[in-house]
């Protein structure tokens, strides 16, 4: 990886801030991961290669200064622009048992797959719900104040987790998102609702809602989700040809893992996932749509290093054809390592 300038401020910032803030903080604990891998594409090659190599890492610091009040700082760098990028400045406050306060570049709490690091993943890439999604502000990071409580089994007399978020973008977006989650033994049910507007010369106002559920029980792991979204983006479009703005996506995702635990002397664990994934851009027009079939399976040799194969078949169809394409599917082997 090549060290620009930028590259190796970042280093020497964590170094020193490390060694400056250890009398004035009471913990630092530094954490991420590192990837590297190959994409193969199923693509018309003015589109892109039809495959790539890549590597990308993260590198995460959170600070403990007392017992109310954290901080964390996350950069991330990738083979595209080889340097890292500021990708998260947040400060947590705890005075309250059953509220929290965030602000900073926080994660829209829009459903459960946004709510998980990228290197926790099953797969290797989020779901194509969830990018179609976060393209329309419905998932990504912002500017936010958020007030919300994590789901703690020693206090089993408030089962449920919440979150208010509050975002503002230079984007011109602003808005709330809220997510509420109900616990049970076997069984997380959760209801979520965002409401967006967009400023400017060309306003517009939409909202979103989802649902899940969600079972993770001694290794084995599934989720359901389905949502149901006014797109900004076309509606935006449409409004200014005079037409009507409220326009729906339609997106559902399933997901299902189960962890087999070997403890060989080289492979510990082997972890086979399903993901489908269905999406319909305008909900009216259901012939436009792009069905996602991934099969993948997560090989550990120890449980911070892992290799990863998916197999991503997208069946992509419009209104004017009745044959499905299966441009952009694509194949991915990586090897990821944690710290």
């Amino acid at each position: 990886m090549k060290f620009n300038n930028f590259y190796v401020n970042i280093l020497l910032f964590f170094t020193l801030f490390g060694l400056l803030t250890q009398n004035y903080a009471q913990e630092i604990k530094f954490s991420g991961y590192g990837s590297v891998g190959y994409r193969f594409y199923n693509r018309n090659i003015l589109n892109g290669y039809n495959q790539e190599s890549y590597y990308e890492g993260k590198i995460q610091a959170d600070i403990k200064y007392n017992k109310k009040i954290e901080g964390q700082l996350d950069l991330r760098g990738n083979s595209i622009d080889n340097s890292f990028k500021l990708r998260e400045v947040t400060v947590k406050f705890d005075y309250w048992d059953y509220l929290k306060i965030k602000f900073g570049h926080l994660k829209k709490p829009f459903g459960n797959e946004q709510m998980i690091n990228e290197e926790e993943l099953f797969t290797v890439e989020r779901s194509n719900v969830h990018e179609s999604l976060s393209e329309m502000g419905y998932g990504g990071r912002a500017v936010s104040l958020m007030a919300y409580y994590k789901y703690n089994e020693k206090r089993e007399t408030f089962p449920y987790s919440y979150y208010l978020s509050l975002f503002h973008n230079n984007n011109l977006y602003k808005g709330v998102v809220t997510k509420f989650t109900y616990h049970t033994n076997w069984l997380n049910y959760s209801l979520n609702y965002q409401v967006q507007q967009k400023g400017g010369d060309n306003k517009i106002t939409t909202q979103g809602f989802g649902a899940g559920i969600e079972l993770d029980k001694s290794g084995f792991y599934t989720a359901a989700e389905l949502f149901y979204v006014q797109d900004p983006l076309e509606g935006s479009l449409r409004k200014l040809r005079g037409e009507d703005e409220k326009v729906y996506s339609l997106g559902g995702k399933f997901l299902t893992s189960y962890n087999i635990i070997f403890d060989g002397e080289v492979v510990k664990a082997l972890e086979p996932v399903l993901l489908v994934s269905y999406f319909a851009p305008d909900s009216k027009i259901s012939r436009n749509h792009l069905i996602q079939t991934l099969f993948g399976m997560n090989i550990y040799f120890h449980k911070k290093v892992k290799f990863r194969i998916n197999g991503d078949l997208r069946l992509t169809k419009n209104q004017f054809n009745d044959d499905y394409s299966t441009k952009e599917s694509r194949a991915i082997v990586e090897l990821q390592m944690s710290f």
